[in-house]
Formats: structure tokens, C-alpha cells, sequence
């Protein structure tokens, strides 16, 4: 893989940066947000590790401006921020994984790949499939009607294909925080609520029914037909 390390410590740079290389990986490394910015748009690269205490801007601006750029490539917070809010901060921000100092190199490195393999398998897409008036791109991760598109973010994309593989059932909240973030419990904040509202505003035609229904007290279920 072809790395960004984004981390403002030196040394920690150097010895993570030897150790991608002795593992057969290439890293470019930044420490500052607004640098990796840049490099971001001179070079491929195949996912970014990222510290959050950067010395120009913290690590959850450079992820936000990151996919507002339309920059949609993993990217795995480093940091030794270890609290529930600060991990779905990351998450909701637009971060893919999160790992703590002191970390294990072994560790960082199956994330890293884990990351990569998902980054890379385009799950099976049904032919023309539709969202209403919208046909799904896979490929792009995005919307498209005639000449009108609605770009995605990754975490939104994903939600909107696991809800789209259960049409119809209702999803709980720590069914959709398991499947979409990762998190295996509720950590009492309102991040899958946001995301719902965010794809709401995206995907639907005023004056007719939501795609995404809540049900309540219960959870989420969509109607690809509405």
C-alpha cells in the first residue's frame, strides 16, 4: 500500500515510516494538515494515518475537509485520545477506524489492510438499481438522475447500502452502529440519527414520503419506493 502518515512526532513518524517499509509498504509522511491536504492532491494513495493533535488544525478538520474535497480513501485516526466521544467524533467526521497510543505495530498494520481489502471489494450491485427517482453508481458511490448527482460520503454510502440490503426491516441502532461504524455498543450519542438526517436532505423529493423511515421507538427501515 501507498501510505499518508500524518503525525506532528518526529520520532514516531521515523520509526512508523520504517516500520510500513520493512512490512513492503511506501509512506509519505506530513506533519501538518494543511501539507497533507496537498499531498493528498498530488498523489494516490490507498488510505491515510492520521493524529488527531496536529499543530495547524486537529485531525477530525483535516478528515471533514478530506471528503468535502471528495477525497473518499480510508483514513485511521492514531492518537492517544482513548474516550467513547472522541472515537465517534472521529467516526462522524468521516474516519474509518480509530487506534490508540501506545499502539502495536501488528495491530496497525491488520487495520491498515483490513481497511484496504474494504476499500477495495465493491459488493455485488443488483442491475439498475433504484432509490426512487435515483440510480445507484457503486462505483462512484454516488446518485445519479439524468444530468443531476448526488455524491456520497463513505460512511454514507455504506449506511445507505445496508439499509438498502434490508429493505423493508426495521434496523435498530446498534444494528446499524455494529454494521456502519463498527462499534459493538451504544455510546449514548445521536451519530446514526445525524447520518439518517444528513441522507434525508440528499435523497428525498420534497413533498413526498422519506426513503428513510423512523419507526419508533425502534429504529430505521427504507422503502426504495416512496
Amino acid at each position: 500500500m501507498n501510505l499518508l502518515l500524518v503525525e506532528d512526532d518526529t520520532e514516531l513518524a521515523r520509526q512508523t515510516g520504517r516500520w510500513l517499509h520493512d512490512a513492503g509498504h511506501t509512506s509519505t509522511h506530513s506533519d501538518c494538515g494543511a501539507v497533507a491536504l496537498r499531498l493528498l492532491a498530488q498523489e494516490p494513495f490507498d488510505a491515510v494515518i492520521l493524529d488527531v493533535g496536529l499543530p495547524d488544525m486537529d485531525g477530525y478538520t483535516v478528515v471533514e475537509q478530506m471528503r468535502a474535497r471528495g477525497f473518499g480513501i480510508p483514513v485511521l485516526f492514531l492518537t492517544a485520545r482513548d474516550n467513547v466521544t472522541d472515537r465517534v467524533r472521529g467516526l462522524r467526521a468521516g474516519g474509518d477506524d480509530y487506534l490508540t497510543k501506545p499502539f502495536a505495530m501488528e495491530e496497525l498494520l491488520a487495520r491498515l489492510e483490513a481497511l484496504h481489502r474494504r476499500s477495495n471489494q465493491a459488493p455485488p450491485q443488483p442491475a439498475q438499481r433504484m432509490l426512487g427517482r435515483w440510480m445507484l453508481d457503486p462505483l462512484k458511490r454516488r446518485l445519479r438522475c439524468g444530468d443531476e448527482f448526488i455524491e456520497l460520503q463513505p460512511r454514507e454510502w455504506t449506511l445507505l447500502e445496508v439499509m438498502l440490503a434490508n429493505e423493508g426491516h426495521i434496523l435498530t441502532k446498534k444494528f446499524l452502529l455494529e454494521k456502519v461504524w463498527d462499534i459493538q455498543f451504544d455510546p449514548g450519542t445521536n451519530v446514526v440519527d445525524a447520518m439518517i438526517c444528513r441522507l434525508r436532505r440528499k435523497i428525498d423529493t420534497p413533498g413526498r414520503p422519506s426513503h428513510l423511515q423512523t419507526v419508533r421507538g425502534k429504529g430505521y427501515a427504507l422503502q426504495a419506493v416512496s
